[in-house]
Order: structure tokens, then sequence, then C-alpha cells
């Protein structure tokens, strides 16, 4: 099944990229998607495709509230929420809103390597927070919180990418308590948070937008679609109004308002709940079956731990080791993946590789396993 059609993805013939972080094309809901904008157009309404509320149009946000609030311990407001066009348009939107150029924000090493990209193009100074099993070090950050006025600190809570690690619920609490007391924004990255195949979560760091100053961040790239460029900002009612006042939303209005009427319909007729359902058990096979075949095909040097969600595998090698080389050895056996230092906001990192299973199926999972292991026999 290799070289799947989508736009994003041009691969050599036999190529199979590890790397790759986006749904399987067999996965993404077209029947659902025309069954909902069907029901939407069906209507007979057109208040949708006029400009939308800035925050988003309100019987959108309230459905969306609903559906929130099946995942949280308690209700989620929808005068809480705003609209985006997903994830990597609300941190641009961030960087303008609350950042200049030269401030300091915080980010995790490792960290998400396009939202390094969208913190330089607003070039903003990047002081980096380890990660470890538990998340982001919360004692180190409280340390550096003793000289640094950072303008937010950016954080991948759940199921983390590219660590795959979570922030445990002890951390969670003890975050929140550092950044109040420093009045530090958090801007919290929770889309895999939905995408848990072997345990519950913690809270989502939303629970607490009413004791810090914090904005979590939610799309439906991961849970429906990419293509939709649909997401939401979850935030306490004065960073909600703050950002409702931009010019951007009072020149055009809010984001996506005819895309997110017809996911308004995908959630109301269920299918939102129904997708999340198949695609956990889609990928909870998945890893059962690359872990394993992992474990079969690679050294003894690659360690990594098994997910229990979101999309990735964090393999280590031993120190010395520069995976970007490994990279190009790898790249003539048909076999890709991403380097670590892609995911360093210092090109550290260098002797990790970040795996995915959400593109491909079993079969090509199963021989990309025995293309890297071949690799890496060869050349450790």
């Amino acid at each position: 099944m290799f070289n799947q059609t989508l736009p994003q993805v041009d691969l050599p013939p036999d190529m199979i990229h590890l790397g790759l972080g986006q749904p399987s094309i067999h996965l993404l809901p077209i029947k659902v998607m025309e069954k909902a904008a069907a029901h939407c157009l069906s209507k007979g309404k057109r208040f949708f495709l006029a400009y939308g509320e800035e925050r988003g149009n309100a019987n959108f946000r309230q459905t969306l509230a609903d559906f929130l609030t099946g995942q949280y311990p308690g209700p989620v407001d929808p005068e809480h929420l705003l609209i985006t066009n997903g994830n990597s348009q609300a941190l641009d939107f961030i960087c303008t809103q609350f950042a200049r150029p030269g401030d300091t924000v915080l980010v995790e090493e490792p960290s998400y390597f396009l939202a390094l990209r969208i913190f330089a193009d607003h070039k903003l100074n990047l002081v980096g927070i380890p990660v470890d099993d538990n998340g982001i070090i919360t004692h180190i950050l409280k340390k550096k919180l003793e000289t640094l006025k950072p303008a937010f600190l950016y954080t991948i809570p759940t199921y983390h990418n590219p660590a795959s690690v979570t922030l445990s619920a002890n951390r969670r609490k003890e975050l929140v308590k550092i950044c109040a007391h420093h009045h530090l924004l958090v801007v919290a990255d929770e889309v895999y948070h939905f995408l848990n195949y072997s345990d519950d979560p913690p809270q989502p760091m939303g629970t607490w937008i009413d004791k810090c100053p914090l904005i979590s961040l939610g799309s439906f790239s991961k849970i429906l679609a990419p293509g939709l460029r649909l997401g939401w900002m979850h935030a306490g009612p004065g960073l909600i109004k703050k950002m409702a006042r931009s010019g951007l939303l009072d020149s055009g209005g809010g984001f996506s308002p005819f895309v997110s009427e017809i996911v308004n319909s995908a959630i109301r007729l269920g299918f939102l709940d129904a997708h999340i359902r198949h695609l956990k058990t889609v990928y909870g096979k998945r890893i059962q079956i690359f872990c394993s075949q992992l474990l079969k095909h690679l050294p003894d040097q690659a360690v990594f731990a098994v997910p229990k969600g979101g999309y990735f595998i964090w393999v280590r090698l031993q120190d010395g080791i520069d995976t970007k080389v490994l990279r190009t050895a790898a790249q003539k056996q048909n076999v890709d993946f991403h380097p670590g230092a892609l995911f360093s906001h210092t090109r550290g990192l260098t002797n990790y590789l970040r795996l995915s299973f959400a593109f491909y199926d079993d079969d090509d999972l199963t021989e990309g396993a025995c293309r890297l292991g071949k690799v890496l026999f060869e050349n450790l």
C-alpha cells in the first residue's frame, strides 16, 4: 500500500516513511463528511455562509462544549471556547497576540518540530525545559522562572509529540501552581488527548483555565480529518475576550464558519464519537503489531516505550549516533523516519528518532520495521 495519494506526501516508489504523522487515507471519513454536509445543507439556512461570530458561531460552540463536557470531569462553557483554523493557525495567532520578536518562549525538549518553525517565524527566543517519563520536569521549570520572564510556555501534555509521554496528574497540578504564581501563560497542545488506547489520560489541562493563565488547544485534525483545518481554543473569559478583539477576527469574522457547521452536524449525528472509537480500535491494533515487530527486528541498543496513546514512538539509540546520518542509510533501503534533532530547538537529541504508526497499515508497518532493523544492525 506504499505511496498513498495525499498532497503532502511525495515519496519515492516502494518507500515506507515511518515518520509520517498523519492518518492513512482510508481513515479519512469521506462518507461521514458527505452525510454531515448533506444534513447541514438540507436545513435551508445560510448564516454559516456569512461572516462568522468572532469566537465562532454560537450553535457550534455549544455543540463543541457539549462534546467536551462528555470528555471532561465537569461542564465546559461555550463562552470559554474560540474556534480556530486548526492548531498551527492557533499557535501562529497566539504568537501574534501574546509575544513580540525577541521575546522568550519556553518549550519542551523535545517538542513538536512544526511548532518550533512557527516560533522561528515570529523570531522568538526559545528556551528548553527537559521532559522525562512523566512529562515536563516542573522543578527545572521553576528554577528557570527565577531569572526568565517568558511570554508563554508551550507544552504537549498528553501523548507527547514526539516523546509519547504524558504529564502525570501530580505534575499537572504543580505546573498550574508554578504558572499561576509567575502569571505565566500556558499553551497546552492537547490534540492527542482523546486518542488513548491502553489507559485513561489525566484530566485535560483545560480543566484548570480558572487557576492560571492557560489556553488549551484542540483540533479535529487527529480525531476527524486534517483537511478540515478546524480546531478550538479553551481558555478563561479574559483570554477569550482579548483574542476575540484581534484585528484579524474584527476584519474577517470568526474562523471557518462553513466547515464548523458541517462538523456541527457530524457531532450532533453521533459521527464524531463513532469515528474516534474506530480510530482507537485501528491504532490500538497497529501499536501492538508495530511494537512487536520493532522488538523483533531492532537491535538491543534501540530503546523505546510502547505508547499508550497518540501517534508516535520515540526511539533512543546509544550516545554518539547521529540519526541524520543514519537516515541517509535508511533511505537507501527504502525506509525513512524523522531524526531526533528535528524536535530540538538546539538541534540536539541526535541519537533519537521518531516513528509513527498512523499512516500505514499492518503489513507496511511490519515491512518497515524489518527494513529499519536491517539498517540499524548494519550501521550501529
